[in-house]
């Protein structure tokens, strides 16, 4: 299949049953979730996504599921070696546990609930050459460090309320390869003139964010 919709497709105690019931299934697609006026965003459980580990695709998208609390850590469990990973209106308030082996080049966090960028598990996707962190609107805090991100082109952290005091270069340590560097549409950022971790960048939209200088 070029793609498989699943939303709103299953009753809540079905819905993990169901899934397993894809085993064997290529799809270029998958869209999995609810829709976001639904009267009861359904909360991830544990084991949820099982089901997929027998499913080859190249994107998945899971948009629209309410409350993670401690299940978070399984979510990526059957789906780290999928190109591109969709994560679109979920109640998804910390960053699951990333698989060592994950294949995750493309990844867009949207309307999701962070209050902290999640740099230090995000850098345990390796292969990532796209992040998109976008529309958060809790998402004040950028406190942590990208590291090792070789691969990282396209960094788009847009249109949610951060303050930080230092940029660019102490949040992105060896991110070598970042061309495009999306912080508009935030609340303040403090430009301190060091961008020696990101040499190679093209690209820099600040736009609609208030900026400071070193001394400010």
């Amino acid at each position: 299949l070029a793609e498989l919709a699943l939303r709103s497709a299953f009753e809540n105690f079905m819905m993990q049953t169901s899934l397993q019931g894809l085993a064997g299934l290529q799809v270029s697609r998958l869209i999995f979730g609810e829709f976001s006026d639904s009267k009861r965003l359904q909360d991830f459980e544990r084991g949820l996504l099982n089901g997929l580990c027998q499913v080859q695709m190249e994107e998945f998208v899971f948009i629209y599921f309410g409350k993670f609390k401690d299940d978070t850590d399984t979510l990526f469990n059957c789906i780290g070696n999928v190109s591109t990973i969709r994560l679109v209106g979920l109640g998804l308030q910390q960053m699951a546990q990333v698989p060592v082996w994950s294949k995750v080049k493309h990844l867009e966090c949207k309307k999701c609930h962070f209050d902290e960028v999640p740099a230090k598990k995000l850098s345990l996707f390796k292969e990532l050459r796209v992040l998109r962190i976008t529309k958060n609107k809790g998402l004040k805090n950028f406190e942590e460090e990208f590291e090792g991100l070789s691969n990282l082109e396209v960094m788009d952290l847009s249109e949610n309320r951060l303050t930080f005091s230092r940029c660019c270069s102490t949040q992105f340590q060896d991110c070598s390869n970042l061309k495009h560097l999306n912080l508009s549409f935030n609340s303040n950022i403090r430009l301190t003139g060091d961008f020696t971790n990101v040499k190679n960048l093209l690209y820099l939209d600040l736009q609609h964010t208030t900026l400071f200088g070193p001394g400010s």
